[in-house]
């Protein structure tokens, strides 16, 4: 058993703690938000996980996992401190790390005892953050200190199961010492275990999203040109399957990618690179292709129902997909955008994301139930991909549509059963 700290109690520090607390581990959890440290305090997590809200209330009655209202409360105790705040994009695309630095010296405010403690860096940073941002604030405030980088991939929607049962872990750490520290916390995980230095495990991460990235920037291109030489796209994919050295998986077409992590970090990656003389020209391409693609969606309807003004268009899904309740990057945001643009008449249904989404775009009429919002609807965008939505049938748009019109973003619905639809989807 390890006394651990984390410092962030967004989705990855929530569900890290959560996980450690799990095994067996103390932890203690501090956010600067006063609102979300209370949530969490409460066993009411400020985000919706699928699985977390039950797992963080039995940790919080075995008192295996706490959440404390001050720095100080959570470094006393603790061996080894996680770093969990968010690194989000700035204007110019490079990576904000104010937040990361803001912790780590109430982090070294904070330790007054002279314990030697293991510092963990799990928020995404750049390759030489952790030496060069992290180290210098601990060294000049005199703190004993080691440093590690855990860099993690959880999904949206599968954090917490990614979390308890990660596929990979990587591991930096600057001595042999703090890969042993390290490993001891993973003894849980039945899969490999990566230990390397810290600048390579930040590196993969960055590595890790713009390669996924990239993967779906190529599927939406592929599918694009198989819809203009009018071949079956479904086909060529299976296809390209049948080649040891491509995995099909992460190759399907959409209106694009997007969330709190492959947009923010291949455009850090890309900030990085050029200044550093480098040229990252195909991660440019990537975020380039990403930014039009949503427009595939809508010029299927323009096809179909010709100009848009005063036309009534639903959007399902309004998070960035599906099981989260995250709206940043969400492609239903341009769709909706582009949509009121041309005089468009837009509603929007999701299960968890409509208030935060009516906060952006006001001008979305969001309402309460997929019914609600194909009523009298002349088409149709499935921007989410929602398990509900995929069970949608023909019936359910022919009966409730003005014009049954039906764009499947995310390609989830079957066009074989989709009957007296006026059905489109990418490729």
């Amino acid at each position: 058993m390890t006394n651990l700290s984390v410092v962030g109690l967004g989705p990855v520090g929530l569900c890290s703690a959560v996980a450690f607390a799990t095994q067996g581990h103390r932890v203690i959890g501090f956010d600067i938000d006063a609102k979300r440290r209370g949530q969490a305090a409460q066993g009411e997590p400020p985000f919706y996980e699928k699985g977390i809200e039950t797992a963080l209330r039995k940790v919080l009655r075995a008192k295996r996992f706490s959440v404390v209202d001050t720095m100080d409360a959570a470094i006393e105790p603790a061996t080894i401190v996680f770093l969990c705040v968010g690194t989000p994009s700035r204007e110019d695309g490079s990576m904000d790390d104010s937040g990361l630095r803001s912790a780590t010296k109430s982090i070294a405010e904070a330790w007054r005892d002279g314990k030697r403690r293991t510092v963990v860096v799990k928020s995404t940073v750049l390759p030489g953050t952790t030496d060069h941002v992290v180290r210098p604030i601990l060294e000049a405030a005199g703190r004993p200190f080691r440093l590690g980088v855990n860099p993690e991939f959880l999904r949206e929607g599968r954090a917490l199961e990614d979390a308890l049962r990660p596929d990979r872990v990587v591991l930096g750490a600057d001595g042999p010492e703090t890969a042993r520290i390290l490993k001891s916390l993973y003894r849980f995980a039945k899969c490999p275990i990566l230990a390397t230095d810290l600048k390579t495990a930040e590196a993969v991460k960055y590595a890790t999203n713009s390669f996924l990235a990239t993967k779906v920037a190529f599927a939406d291109e592929l599918a694009n040109l198989c819809d203009a030489l009018d071949v079956s796209y479904d086909e060529v994919h299976k296809g390209l399957g049948l080649d040891p050295r491509i995995n099909p998986r992460f190759l399907v077409p959409g209106v694009g990618f997007g969330g709190s992590c492959f947009p923010k970090d291949v455009r850090a990656l890309v900030s990085a690179g050029r200044r550093r003389g480098a040229e990252p020209r195909l991660l440019e391409a990537v975020l380039a292709q990403n930014e039009v693609q949503y427009q595939r969606a809508i010029a299927f309807l323009e096809e179909e129902l010709g100009d848009l003004n005063g036309k009534r268009i639903a959007i399902l899904g309004l998070a960035f997909k599906g099981d989260t309740d995250d709206i940043r990057e969400t492609r239903a945001l341009p769709i909706a955008r582009s949509l009121l643009a041309k005089g468009a008449l837009v509603v929007g249904y999701d299960p968890l994301a409509g208030p935060a989404f009516s906060q952006v775009v006001p001008e979305v009429k969001v309402v309460d139930s997929v019914k609600e919002a194909l009523a009298g609807a002349d088409g149709t965008i499935l921007q989410g991909d929602w398990p509900a939505f995929s069970r949608l049938t023909a019936k359910d748009f022919v009966t409730t549509m003005a014009t049954p019109v039906v764009v499947d973003g995310r390609r989830i619905l079957d066009p074989k059963k989709m009957r007296g639809v006026r059905f489109h989807r990418i490729g």
